[in-house]
């Protein structure tokens, strides 16, 4: 499964609250399914401010999935097929989940309007 930026937010504010919450529990309940996380995601994360050394522990267990060529295709030829147009990185992240055949954890209500995109809530 890959994790969007949403619920890496969500469980940094539990961790930073000290209290386990939904994301948490979404965690313990898939303890034995591989983790992924898109570069464009821990980027996206980045922007909080958080020193490298904390990011890098803040995603470990996590399979990164690097953008390439064939992915921005995918993700270029997926936005051509949308009736509606997406933020690029939100583009970023549903062409990846699709073209790796990974459903996306998220709380974002916009990649339920991706046609094929299995979305898990948490």
């Amino acid at each position: 499964m890959l994790f969007d930026t949403s619920f890496f937010i969500d469980l940094e504010h539990e961790v930073l609250a000290g209290q386990a919450g939904s994301a948490a529990a979404f965690l313990r309940a898939n303890r034995g399914h591989a983790k992924c996380v898109a570069t464009v995601t821990i980027g996206e994360f980045a922007v909080g401010g958080a020193s490298g050394p904390a990011l890098r522990r803040f995603f470990r267990g996590y399979r990164t999935i690097a953008l390439g060529r064939e992915d921005a295709i995918y993700a270029g030829r997926l936005q051509a097929e949308l009736p509606f147009e997406m933020g690029e990185n939100d583009l970023w992240i549903a062409g990846l989940a699709l073209r790796h055949g990974l459903p996306l954890v998220t709380r974002d209500s916009a990649f339920s309007r991706v046609p094929g995109l299995r979305v898990l809530t948490y």
